[in-house]
């Protein structure tokens, strides 16, 4: 009768997410994983992607000059993308992070639409899977100007464990080497001397999640934007 009780317990709390077996057994999860990413900078239009899944989140990093702001993302599979409402800017230098859920295979190029034209354009595209359809748990943006080594990018606090988190830094007069030790998140590209990361685990819990990036010569101006995206559950 015993083992009978300890079994009904132990099911009981597995319901409710305070026991499990393996990975999530302290936490409960995700199962999100990046399936393909991509960068590129310079003169360009658009961005040469690995041929995307099935109903994978895709995310569209920007970085951009000219005190402009971007009108539109698309690709060449029909997906539909939105803005996630994280437009960062110091003086005439733009980050923005734009999105589509639920994505249709076989996309090989993103391009993004400005209202004006920049002369420089950086593009980096993550592909995501295990991510919901519904909009961003949360974003933010910050500016600033460098004086430390270590440069935090803009904060969130998230509603929901295992969140999907995204962040850009524009590193305008110098150039970032890295996430800064210890950080948790992984810098995954330094394209163009700029900082393009994502949060390591996909198990992190509800709050507050911010990354830093090292630079060995902290001068002139940054801006940044941060996106959550919640997991499919």
């Amino acid at each position: 009768m015993r083992i009978k009780a300890l079994t009904l317990i132990l099911v009981l709390l597995g319901m409710l997410g305070w026991v499990g077996c393996g990975q999530g057994a302290i936490s409960s999860g995700s199962s999100w994983a990046i399936v393909s990413d991509a960068s590129n900078a310079g003169a360009i239009t658009d961005l040469t992607i690995q041929p995307t899944g099935t109903g994978h989140l895709i995310v569209v990093g920007l970085m951009f000059n000219a005190g402009t702001y971007a009108t539109s993302v698309s690709d060449d599979a029909g997906n539909t993308y939105v803005s996630a409402q994280a437009k960062g800017f110091v003086d005439v230098h733009s980050t923005e992070i734009w999105y589509a859920v639920n994505s249709k295979p076989g996309a090989t190029v993103v391009t993004p639409t400005f209202a004006d034209s920049p002369t420089s354009v950086e593009i980096t595209v993550w592909e995501v899977s295990g991510i919901s359809t519904s909009p961003p748990d949360v974003s933010n943006t910050s500016n600033g100007v460098f004086t430390l080594n270590n440069t935090p990018g803009p904060a969130v606090t998230t509603t929901q464990a295992g969140d999907f988190i995204v962040s850009i830094l524009f590193a305008v007069d110098t150039n970032i080497s890295g996430i800064t030790s210890g950080n948790e998140f992984t810098n995954d590209f330094t394209t163009n001397g700029n900082g393009w990361a994502h949060i390591t685990e996909n198990f992190a819990p509800v709050g507050t999640h911010q990354p830093s990036w090292f630079t060995s010569t902290p001068e002139g101006e940054y801006c940044a934007s941060t996106v959550a995206f919640r997991p499919a559950r």
